[in-house]
């Protein structure tokens, strides 16, 4: 929901989202949730908020390397300053995370088909 300006919702959200440090990924309807693919091609750190999500490719991916998990149940100004203290006081940290997103977003790439090094196939296949 945006209030204001009118603008095309689906370039815009993208358009933000690549713009932010971090990105908040909800508990979906299921196990996982799809704004996780969403915020890793934007190259935005994911922010887990779901104490049940199943995440892709634990065993090529080092989540707790570029993504911050929390509870579910704390959402609220707590995470907002702990994300603020990330920002200013541990930027060194974010950034690795960040070149971590970059790093591994392509496991996400399901037309990465000629790539037998990084694809989300070679991960299903391990």
């Amino acid at each position: 929901t945006s209030i204001g300006n009118s603008f095309n919702i689906a370039s815009d959200y993208f358009d933000r989202i690549g713009q932010c440090m971090f990105c908040f990924v909800p508990k979906g309807l299921g196990y996982w949730s799809n704004r996780l693919f969403e915020v890793m091609f934007a190259g935005c750190i994911p922010v887990i908020l779901s104490d049940e999500i199943g995440l892709p490719f634990e065993d090529v991916i080092e989540w707790p390397q570029m993504s911050v998990k929390w509870p579910m149940n704390d959402v609220g100004y707590p995470l907002l300053q702990h994300l603020a203290s990330l920002a200013s006081d541990r930027l060194e940290l974010v950034k690795t995370m960040h070149e971590n997103v970059l790093k591994h977003r392509c496991w996400f790439d399901y037309h990465r088909l000629g790539d037998s090094t990084c694809s989300p196939y070679v991960a299903i296949l391990k």
